[in-house]
């Protein structure tokens, strides 16, 4: 999980006057473009994924002209609050945090994070009633590994904290660890690539979290664009009516998001 560089955008947004009236018939879209396949960028350099989707269904919904940049993650919440940009569409989580500094529609994709253990008969229970004893694996310096320390650990579990998901999934496979708790993509691609035939897979329900991973991805804007916060919203509300969201997910990811 990533997380939004607040103190830089705080700084931003202290100089930042109010916005002025737009009749939001051209909104400019920044997403991260380095998030596959939320969004990258093609041969000739132009965004796409499943937010660029998202984003351009929203703008057609809108009758408006989007125009998208990808400054990458560290530059989106700056970009927004210095007002070179209108919305950011970058699977940001809802979270308090992120709140202090932006606004956000409800939210229109939820990855949760999984637990990944060997394929055996009777699979590791990994609910937290049952961690007394567990060896659990995570990446370092990552929600999913604040999120063991808090509720793990006090339950009788030991974190194992690995450079990458793919380190903590070679101790997993190797029987040194017992379960691997970490981003659901992330995972899914390292088992559908490097570890096919290793004998793990997702074990438990999704973990959900708002307090450690937010309430879900919003499309985030300024609070002084209240009127195009709540016609955004009410786009996505229309989009999800009507399946578009599902099937715009359908062609980005094999598994569901929503």
């Amino acid at each position: 999980m990533r997380l939004v560089p607040l103190a830089l955008a705080l700084l931003v947004a202290t100089a930042l006057g109010s916005a002025e009236a737009r009749d939001w018939k051209r909104i400019r879209v920044a997403t991260d473009g380095h998030y596959p396949p939320f969004s990258s960028l093609d041969a000739e350099g132009r965004p796409i994924g499943f937010d660029v989707d998202v984003a351009r269904a929203v703008c057609v919904r809108l009758a408006a002209t989007c125009e998208f940049t990808a400054p990458g993650w560290d530059a989106l919440v700056p970009s927004l609050v210095g007002g070179r940009v209108d919305l950011l569409v970058a699977s940001q989580p809802i979270t308090e945090e992120a709140r202090r500094v932006v606004e956000f529609t409800a939210a229109y994709h939820h990855l949760a994070p999984r637990f990944v253990g060997r394929d055996l008969a009777h699979p590791v229970d990994p609910r937290p009633t049952t961690a007394r004893g567990l060896r659990i694996g995570v990446r370092a310096g990552t929600a999913h590994a604040a999120y063991l320390a808090a509720v793990y650990a006090p339950a009788g579990a030991t974190i194992t904290a690995a450079p990458s998901e793919a380190e903590a999934l070679t101790a997993l496979a190797g029987g040194r660890l017992d379960l691997v708790l970490g981003d659901t993509l992330a995972l899914y691609a390292l088992l559908d690539r490097d570890f096919s035939g290793k004998g793990l897979r997702f074990v438990g329900r999704p973990v959900d979290s708002a307090r450690h991973f937010g309430a879900g991805a919003g499309i985030a804007f300024r609070r002084d664009d209240a009127d195009l916060g709540r016609a955004v919203g009410q786009a996505l509300v229309d989009l999800d009516h009507d399946g578009t969201l599902d099937r715009l997910a359908g062609r980005w990811f094999p598994f569901a998001i929503r």
